[in-house]
């Protein structure tokens, strides 16, 4: 059985005092050590979440920017794509109106060399008929002398 003496009361006032100081010796301050370390590990935590939405910003500013870049490119191509169509239609425009000019020129140049020409020739025949007629009244009226005449006005026309 069981004897309550002494001995147990001792003993029992020794675990309280031994409990009391551990308690304050070594639970109080591992508890302390324990809250500390949980409140390094919530700041941590609140920065790592701080973190997180200062990346979701700046990854939001990033897209728009990036959107905004992409539009711009857009309209500087769909710009420069109007451009340069009204450029070609220009440039299309000037060449058909200097071919235009250049055929002009040269039909009207041509026909300034054709009014010369014949003016030329008619200058010649008037000049070979005057020549002829002039050797026909001074000369020889004969019919070997008419032929003769005529083969002459044939071979200088067929020269000139």
């Amino acid at each position: 059985m069981l004897r309550i003496d002494i001995n147990l009361l001792f003993t029992v006032i020794n675990l309280l005092v031994l409990f009391g100081l551990m308690y304050f010796l070594l639970f109080k301050p591992v508890r302390k050590i324990i809250a500390q370390r949980q409140e390094a590990v919530d700041q941590q935590f609140k920065e790592a979440e701080d973190a997180k939405a200062s990346a979701h910003e700046l990854e939001a500013k990033y897209q728009k920017s990036m959107d905004e870049i992409k539009e711009e490119k857009r309209q500087v191509l769909q710009d420069a794509s109007r451009k340069a169509d009204s450029d070609y239609h220009r440039i299309i425009d000037d060449a058909k109106t200097t071919a235009q000019q250049i055929k002009d020129d040269a039909t009207l140049e041509g026909e300034n060399q054709k009014k010369q020409i014949l003016l030329k020739a008619e200058k010649e025949i008037a000049d070979m008929v005057v020549d002829a007629t002039a050797k026909v009244v001074a000369g020889n009226t004969s019919t070997e002398a008419n032929a003769s005449l005529y083969n002459k006005f044939l071979d200088k026309a067929g020269d000139k």
